[in-house]
């Protein structure tokens, strides 16, 4: 594989209040690679890590060999999660130490503290315990070991809001990951009920090719937050107004209809509470993946991003995609593909998902080649959707 095919997908790691203190920069196995420490290098070169980041701290998991060729850390915050399996202490620890000279930290991943003495232990600020590895109970006992109780610890994997639940009371300052963070029980208001009440009503509007900005405006003002979050995104780069926009209609007009009803979906989502603050710059990074990937291999089809925003619900409401579908008079093939990943947009979201996960194996790679899309592009398509992202959940 060339060095500038480098894969890799972000994903969000959190305390017990369930901020986002440090993103996992996820890659693909040793399989699909024939050097790792090639992956490694060439991200340092080729991403702007930092705004990648948001200047938070860097998690890696990968192996020992990654140490013959560290690059330069200019600034960044980075940690290297180290297997266990080819750790020789009297072979390494030199290697070891050197490289913390030059900023990096380490940790180790699932230890067993008896196989190394304590100068050793020493060496490592963290410790990763990997859920799929080792038991929740094994967990806890482990990590009240002398050599290890006083590290940082980050728990991997997590795939149940109770595990969770459980581990952010017995390890009040460790680090979390895992699925748990889609699946953890919303708050509902009644501000939430209305921003869905008027999306739904904008569908409908939609649909119906008679419709008017005054109309759709009229939806807009019944709430005054709404109106003024639509209002000042008319002022952002994204639509380059050069008149001061005092009213819905005529912010409407300049932002679209189809782009209207995108941002009522953001704002509904994002007035969830009770959620971890990762999780709808989540959903929102998905919808822009979606939207990108679909605009290259399918120009004149819409929906992408709609796909992807709504592919998100069941994560911030407590009822299944089905039920929450019916409710919304989306276009059948938006439905189709979040119910069944049928059609171009299901094609898209399937994807997306894959890349999301770091299952590189489930991505038509071959197909994708022949439209000519390379690693390479694909990289770049999920950066560009990270930053736009980024920059459409401060709008």
């Amino acid at each position: 594989m060339k060095n500038d095919d480098v894969l890799f997908c972000r994903k969000a790691v959190v305390n017990q209040k369930s901020q986002t203190m440090a993103y996992h920069l996820l890659h693909p196995e040793d399989t699909l690679y024939e050097d790792e420490k090639t992956f490694f290098s060439s991200l340092f070169v080729d991403v702007n890590l930092n705004e990648l980041t948001q200047q938070k701290a860097i998690f890696f998991i990968g192996s020992i060999d990654q140490l013959t060729k560290l690059p330069e850390l200019n600034g960044l915050q980075v940690t290297l999660f180290i297997d266990c399996s080819n750790l020789d202490q009297t072979k390494h620890i030199d290697s070891l130490s050197e490289a913390r000279l030059d900023g990096y930290q380490f940790g180790l991943v699932n230890p067993q503290p008896e196989d190394y003495d304590s100068d050793f232990m020493n060496v490592f600020s963290y410790v990763l315990y990997d859920l799929e590895q080792i038991s929740l109970d094994e967990v806890l006992e482990s990590s009240q070991h002398p050599d290890i109780v006083l590290k940082n610890i980050w728990v991997h994997k997590i795939e149940r809001a109770q595990d969770f639940d459980r581990l952010k009371q017995s390890l009040p300052h460790a680090y979390f990951s895992g699925c748990f963070i889609r699946k953890m029980t919303k708050i509902k208001g009644k501000r939430v009920l209305a921003y869905k009440d008027i999306l739904i009503e904008l569908l409908n509007h939609l649909n119906n090719h008679q419709t008017s900005p005054r109309l759709l405006a009229d939806c807009i003002e019944r709430d005054p937050t709404l109106t003024y979050r639509i209002i000042k995104l008319t002022h952002t780069a994204r639509y380059h107004s050069q008149f001061n926009v005092t009213n819905a209609q005529r912010a409407v007009e300049i932002i679209g209809v189809r782009d209207l009803v995108k941002w009522v979906g953001l704002v509904m989502l994002s007035s969830v509470s009770g959620k971890p603050d990762c999780l709808f710059l989540m959903a929102v990074s998905r919808a822009c993946f979606c939207h990108n990937i679909s605009a290259v291999l399918f120009p004149k089809l819409e929906g992408g991003f709609l796909v992807g925003l709504f592919s998100y619900l069941p994560s911030f409401y407590d009822e299944d995609l089905t039920t929450l579908l019916k409710e919304l008079p989306l276009d059948v093939n938006i439905t189709k593909a979040l119910l069944e990943y049928q059609g171009n947009l299901g094609g898209v979201l399937r994807m997306v998902e894959a890349y999301e996960s770091g299952r590189w194996e489930k991505i038509p790679f071959d197909q994708l080649a022949m439209m000519n899309i390379s690693k390479d592009a694909l990289k770049n398509i999920y950066i560009d959707s990270l930053t736009m992202a980024r920059e459409m959940t401060q709008a």
